[in-house]
């Protein structure tokens, strides 16, 4: 597959982590800038791995979405409500429909039933979900209270709880994982039904 696509969703993801860390100083919100230069070199190591992990660059734009999305909030979007929803909510669901995406995606590399690449998805995208939340743990017990991925404060849901917390963001995980990989299971199966055929003719099942 073309290279020249991936390039450009990095260049631009790169360019918009470069507005946040400029106006992380502006606003006076610093931690950002770090927050920024962790998805930046996030996103370079997915590009890196494009191949390993089956991307297409529609997928690679979904995977800077996650990061773009959470940058965005240097403007203080986090805290912020919107149609009943926290902005942390929307970041949480949307991140777990893209990974849910892309795990199924990664998963139709191997030869197994659609079935079983959806599990795969769904372990997968609960199991990097809860990774998110230990590093949010660990920067919490190191760093304390904050704005960013690495501290507790504002946005995030229940932050006078931590298990309130934990849960309303594992509740939209939930909800985001399996919307992503229905979403991929359903895009499979109309595709394979155009197409008249399945590429799991023959397999076992």
């Amino acid at each position: 597959m073309p290279n020249r696509p991936f390039r450009i969703i990095l260049g631009v993801a790169w360019a918009l982590m470069a507005v946040v860390v400029g106006l992380a100083f502006v606003l006076g919100r610093p931690i950002w800038a770090l927050d920024a230069t962790v998805v930046g070199l996030l996103l370079w190591g997915v590009y890196l791995l494009r191949r390993m992990l089956n991307l297409t660059p529609l997928l690679f734009a979904l995977a800077a979405g996650i990061g773009i999305f959470h940058a965005a909030a240097v403007t203080g979007l986090y805290g912020m409500t919107f149609f009943g929803l926290e902005y942390d909510s929307y970041v949480h669901t949307y991140n777990s429909i893209a990974v849910g995406l892309l795990a199924y995606q990664y998963m139709k590399k191997f030869a197994v039933r659609k079935a079983e690449a959806a599990l795969m998805a769904m372990l997968i995208t609960l199991g990097i979900g809860l990774f998110n939340e230990l590093v949010e743990f660990v920067g919490y017990r190191i760093g304390g209270r904050g704005e960013g991925w690495f501290l507790l404060g504002e946005g995030d849901i229940g932050r006078e709880s931590a298990f309130d917390n934990l849960m309303t963001d594992f509740l939209h995980d939930f909800l985001g994982m399996a919307a992503g990989v229905a979403g991929a299971v359903l895009w499979q199966a109309r595709t394979e039904h155009k197409k008249g055929t399945s590429p799991n003719s023959g397999k076992r099942g």
